[in-house]
């Protein structure tokens, strides 16, 4: 055997006269293929002054001393070329791209490209080829100044309307809410107690953006004290009370944005008068409430809640 079977470095033979002529030649070698730095990819034709110890992988078609070299390194020492066959799963650095760079199924590529699957601080598998344990993790984007446009995106992509592309949410590793394109292409949002039994609450159509929910829509209860004729709504339903005693009177409600409905009960033993004309209540005349039954439903325009029902049940 004239040379090693990995880097094909040139061994001494025995009784050989020059013996540091092959030493030197395999040091030569080691020097440029041991933490490989290559200054270019698919270069063809060889830089014409080029320092000791610059690499290059060379391209098709090279040409002057690389000719008939296409695909090999070339590295530049004691005056002359020396060339190495690169071999599947070498790595080495890419100075121009200032990235790490595998030679894989006869070409040089980015290191973490075509990847079967990555594990930060666990294990991947065929399902979940990206796999991280972290406490946390953080998407940011890269700023104007620094060659971005400042914005930051995170895409989903499935490959028809009949497949799914959602975020599932668990507790001990069961499921118990989904979002996103489940099985078609409206924006659902899916709950479960199991992780098995997924039910939609929510759906967004995607032709109309008309919004569907799966069962009666409510929204939590609050129970203000009206304060100086101000009723405070922090949920979309209230129960108020009076400030003192049983009566009072409500002239404007705080709270809400434009669009929002409000629902307003009244309690048993309380007689509360809802003002028309003051403060922010356009109504259809004084609203009481003075039983438990008794409900008033309003919508907020601009500033102003206007009345869209009332029922005077007791």
């Amino acid at each position: 055997m004239s040379s090693t079977a990995r880097l094909d470095l040139p061994l001494i033979a025995s009784e050989q006269a020059q013996k540091h002529v092959t030493h030197n030649e395999a040091l030569l070698l080691l020097d440029a293929l041991v933490q490989i730095r290559l200054v270019g990819l698919a270069v063809i034709e060889p830089p014409a002054d080029p320092e000791a110890g610059d690499t290059y992988g060379i391209g098709a078609m090279a040409t002057g001393a690389w000719e008939g070299r296409d695909g090999q390194l070339a590295a530049w020492s004691e005056g002359g070329w020396r060339f190495a066959e690169p071999a599947e799963g070498w790595l080495a650095w890419d100075i121009a791209g200032g990235q790490p760079i595998m030679f894989r199924a006869g070409n040089w590529a980015p290191l973490f490209n075509g990847l079967a699957g990555m594990g930060i601080g666990t294990d991947p598998d065929a399902t979940n080829r990206l796999a991280v344990r972290s406490e946390a993790a953080l998407f940011t984007a890269i700023p104007d100044g620094e060659g971005g446009n400042g914005d930051v995106r995170l895409t989903l992509n499935k490959e028809d309307g009949a497949d799914s592309a959602t975020l599932i949410f668990q507790s001990g590793w069961s499921g118990r809410a989904e979002i996103g394109l489940a099985g078609d292409d409206d924006f659902t949002f899916k709950v479960s107690d199991d992780g098995a039994d997924f039910k939609t609450a929510m759906s967004l159509e995607g032709a109309t953006g008309f919004v569907r929910f799966s069962s009666f829509a409510g929204c939590a209860v609050s129970f203000p004290t009206i304060a100086g004729g101000f009723l405070a709504a922090e949920t979309g339903y209230v129960v108020p009370t009076p400030e003192s005693g049983t009566t009072d009177d409500v002239d404007t409600i705080e709270g809400g944005f434009d669009g929002a409905t409000l629902i307003v009960t009244g309690t048993a033993g309380n007689a509360l008068t809802f003002r028309d004309g003051t403060g922010n209540l356009k109504l259809g005349g004084d609203r009481v409430l003075d039983a438990f039954e008794d409900a008033l439903m309003l919508v907020r325009r601009g500033s102003d809640w206007i009345e869209l029902s009332f029922s005077n049940n007791g």
